[in-house]
């Protein structure tokens, strides 16, 4: 034993950085192993010097190469020549980079795991180091890679040549974990792949809120945090004890590399419930390279607060096997002269259609979100009482919509928050029952009539995540429960400070496994009352699991959700509209609203792009966040209209003061009075235009300093200049 050990030791001072000595490193028990490595000494010495590809798989436009030793994988464009590799070969030559930065960008994979009795997450795995032997086996169009770590754990991945892309899978059930200390919680799957150098011009294309550009190399190092969010928005289970930050979701489990005349479009196919997208630029990286992936979270985990002290916390984590889906990754190439992220959108929706997204047919509608009522606090002799207060009652909502109607406004999509009294109660909703305090059943058939009678359409909210106990649900048998095994609050926060507002009533997170029961039954209850489409609110953005003793994951909940809006889409002659739209809804969806154009405005980003409209514009119409809702409602239709969104309106029927101290509070701008003939008229002017794109794709999007020009797939050219505030289009 003490031959093998010192010809480890001989071995590891002459190639301290070679994967393959670290396996050895890693192998000391595995005396087979060990005399393999030192039969093949001169083999491992030639090797180390460089990177040698051998090909692996082949079709009509692509080779799939690897180089058996460090695992590194590369796909060559057979046309161009040009090669995308899943880690820069260079990187040893990277003097800015450390040892393990090197070894990271190196490594195919990299494993984080926890060690819950250390209540400790932040232990990390990488390929290419002496943590990790590897095997490479070949199987059809392509290789499977065997990853075994000396942490105790095992798990496959193939890397297979399909047709048009290149694709990575990992089966959870073939991750074995073999040392009971240890807990996996995160895996990236080839994360330094197309990773730019600090030579190379290009950028990342990222689905933050609308779309936002990080280009290489762009000096935003210092004090600017690298980007990192959870696809689909954050597990919001866990209530944080203070306000996070304002930004934006990302809809789209997709992200995209651009340089010069080739672009790559990635996108987590399996896996994308529990993924989230980094990006780091050179320097930030701590290297040479610029850096975007996918890391998947395996296990979730927690913070469990001690005796209600802020202070005294410890990391819980999620028991019993694996709960997340597999990991299917597609990276499809994009060769054209100038490829830029308009080419990575229309690869992105070609791949959507491809895989049942039908286009629908379109047509130029004014969007308005009317608000019925709320409860607030009065004082009835002197005694504070909560009571139903009407905003937008049925007969005002009948006069808003007729007024509008005739001056001009003659295709009108309405959604109707609170509606009923269960609804206006913040008790789950699924009755159908038009609410007696805004007028009751006589004054809702009315409103309805005026809707059919002008070919309107009608979308009743009904909005289940977020209740109070009543309907047969209660806040305790019918609610999440978080990893550290509390339950789960949807908390108020105070505007001024952050921290939860002790004045305000917390409300219940529905469990997601009533989603079916609950939908179901409201389903039924809006066919038997005669109504043609709902919106399911909330439904089709928000996405978590609930950790109870069923465990139900972000994946689960996800198929919940994708199998309650498939049985719902066939049911309602108009179909289903979102507030938002995740990925995995756009197939069951006829209308989406409240779209942001614009990013979250994260330090690191270069500009925005709307790259979720590229995408959608002429398959699914969709809206912007409420024009009137914006400080600056003419630029918000300005560029509402750059994009190619629809324009939307937030609408109160009472005045502003009657608002105050109730949950509809941050409406204050949206009294009918002061819109109804700015809305008309910007549909009337705006008609003719959205006619003509209605069912086209965007093409082409420009910004020159405050002049935006969009091009659409008939030829039509639209120019918005921000300036004069001036449209024109041919």
């Amino acid at each position: 034993m003490k031959k093998f050990t010192l010809i480890i030791a001989t071995l590891m001072l002459i190639f301290s950085t070679n994967p393959i000595v670290e396996t050895v490193e890693n192998s000391v028990e595995n005396k087979p192993a060990l005399v393999e490595a030192v039969d093949n000494v001169e083999n491992i010495v030639e090797n180390s010097a460089e990177i040698k590809f051998r090909e692996c798989a082949e079709n009509d436009g692509y080779k799939m190469l690897v180089d058996d030793i460090s695992g590194i994988i590369a796909l060559e464009n057979k046309i161009t020549g040009y090669i995308w590799y899943s880690s820069p070969p260079d990187t040893q030559s990277d003097d800015t980079a450390s040892d393990i930065i090197k070894q990271e960008i190196l490594s195919s994979n990299v494993l984080r795991y926890g060690i819950p009795e250390k209540r400790t997450n932040n232990n990390f795995l990488r390929s290419n180091t002496g943590d990790c032997s590897f095997t490479v086996t070949d199987i059809d169009n392509g290789i499977r890679i065997t990853y075994r770590y000396s942490a105790g754990f095992e798990f496959p991945v193939d890397y297979t040549l399909r047709t048009d892309c290149l694709e990575a899978s990992l089966k959870i059930s073939e991750l074995k974990e073999t040392n009971p200390v240890n807990t996996a919680t995160e895996v990236t799957i080839m994360g330094s792949f197309g990773a730019g150098s600090d030579d190379e011009d290009g950028y990342f294309v990222v689905p933050d809120g609308s779309g936002a550009l990080i280009r290489f190399n762009n000096n935003r190092t210092a004090d600017t945090n690298a980007y990192s969010q959870m696809v689909y928005g954050s597990d919001i289970t866990a209530v944080p004890a203070t306000k996070s930050a304002d930004t934006q979701q990302i809809y789209l489990p997709v992200y995209g590399i651009v340089k010069k005349n080739n672009a790559m479009l990635v996108v987590a196919e399996k896996g994308d419930s529990n993924a989230y997208i980094t990006a780091k630029i050179s320097g930030q990286s701590n290297s040479r390279y610029n850096l975007c992936r996918f890391t998947f979270i395996l296990r979730n985990t927690d913070t469990f607060y001690m005796s209600g002290n802020s202070t005294d916390k410890f990391t819980v984590f999620e028991q019993g096997d694996i709960k997340s889906d597999d990991i299917v990754l597609k990276y499809f190439p994009i060769t054209k002269e100038n490829a830029d992220y308009i080419d990575v959108a229309e690869k992105y929706r070609e791949y959507l259609i491809q895989n049942g997204l039908t286009p629908a047919e379109n047509s130029p509608a004014v969007y308005i979100n009317l608000y019925g009522g709320a409860e607030k606090k009065k004082n009835i002799f002197g005694i504070p009482v909560t009571m139903k207060q009407s905003m937008t009652d049925y007969s005002k909502a009948t006069e808003i919509l007729s007024e509008l109607r005739s001056k001009g406004a003659d295709n009108i999509v309405i959604s109707y928050n609170n509606w009923t009294d269960d609804g206006i109660e913040n008790k789950i909703d699924t009755s159908a029952e038009p609410s007696g305090t805004l007028g009751g059943k006589s004054d809702f058939s009315k409103f309805v009539d005026l809707i059919r009678e002008n070919n309107f359409l009608l979308y009743p909210t009904a909005d289940n995540r977020d209740f109070v106990s009543g309907n047969g649900y209660n806040s305790l048998a019918s609610t999440c429960i978080r990893v550290s095994g509390q339950y789960s609050r949807i908390v108020s926060y105070d505007r001024a400070y952050g921290i939860p507002d002790g004045f305000s009533k917390n409300k219940s997170l529905l469990s997601p496994e009533y989603f079916s029961e609950v939908f179901a039954e409201t389903a039924e209850n809006y066919r038997e009352s005669g109504l043609d489409g709902i919106s399911p609110a909330t439904l089709t953005t928000s996405l978590y699991g609930d950790y109870s003793k069923d465990k139900i994951s972000r994946f689960n909940a996800m198929e919940i959700v994708e199998n309650t809006l498939q049985d719902m889409s066939g049911e309602f002659d108009n179909g289903i509209l979102a507030d938002g739209a995740n990925a995995y809804v756009l197939p069951y969806v006829n209308h989406i609203i409240n779209i942001p154009t614009e990013s979250g405005r994260f330090d690191i980003f270069n500009e925005d792009v709307p790259f979720y409209q590229i995408v959608l514009h002429g398959i699914v119409p969709y809206t912007s966040t409420a024009v009137n809702s914006s400080p600056n409602p003419a630029e918000s239709l300005l560029k509402s209209v750059a994009v190619g969104c629809l324009p939307c309106y937030d609408i109160i029927a009472e005045e502003t003061s009657v608002l105050k101290d109730t949950e509809f509070d941050s409406y204050y701008y949206a009294n009918a009075d002061g819109w109804i003939d700015d809305i008309a008229e910007n549909y009337s002017n705006l008609r003719p235009l959205y006619e003509r794109i209605a069912n086209c794709t965007i093409t082409d999007y420009e910004v020159d300093g405050n002049i935006v020009k969009t091009t659409y797939s008939d030829g039509t050219v639209t120019t918005v200049n921000f300036d004069t505030k001036q449209i024109d289009y041919q």
